[in-house]
């Protein structure tokens, strides 16, 4: 698969999971501006720890095994009075998180004004890709002297997994101001 598709194939479940993700809290008229910065380090034995312990399973036929990324994602999310959390908007004007070994970034949230509990996310994740063979890779045929004669056909079936390899959560209590600014660095 060309490594092109492959990016678009990353953007657009970027871009499915952002729209799965529901309804984005209203900042209301003079939001609270949350700043969250991180700095990471993955190395190269950490993806390759996720990528074998994620799939694809031991003993299958695989060829073409490769991966994009790592990339990385920064989220925060406001608790609601029913317990479930709201994504927060992302002010505008945000660039680009940088993709590969080590983050160092910031992103800029939209929140409402007043004391509430922010779940924090930094996340790392690669898109894993390769070719499974499927079923038995031989046919068989027959001539027209009764001979059988065993051809190697493989059946390839191409498969595509979001492995993550970073996870980090935390959970601040905050009491935001109109026009605030605050900045965290709780990673």
């Amino acid at each position: 698969m060309p490594q092109r598709l492959q990016t678009f194939m990353v953007l657009g479940l970027l871009v499915l999971a952002a729209a799965c993700m529901g309804p984005a809290v209203d900042p209301g008229p003079n939001p609270a501006r949350v700043v969250v910065a991180a700095q990471r380090t993955l190395d190269y034995g950490q993806v390759r720890q996720a990528m074998t312990q994620q799939g694809p399973f031991p003993g299958a036929w695989v060829r073409f095994d490769n991966f994009l990324g790592p990339f990385w994602e920064l989220s925060a999310q406001q608790k609601q009075t029913d317990g479930s959390w709201r994504r927060l908007p992302v002010a505008p004007g945000q660039p680009e998180l940088p993709d590969g070994y080590k983050f160092a970034g910031r992103r800029v949230f939209l929140a409402p004004p007043g004391a509430q509990e922010l779940r924090l996310r930094l996340e790392a994740f690669v898109n894993r890709t390769w070719e499974e063979q499927v079923g038995d890779p031989y046919t068989y045929r027959r001539t027209k002297e009764g001979e059988v004669i065993r051809d190697y056909e493989p059946r390839w079936r191409s498969q595509s997994a979001i492995i993550y390899i970073l996870d980090a959560r935390r959970i601040r209590q905050v009491d935001l101001k109109p026009g605030q600014e605050l900045v965290l660095e709780p990673f």
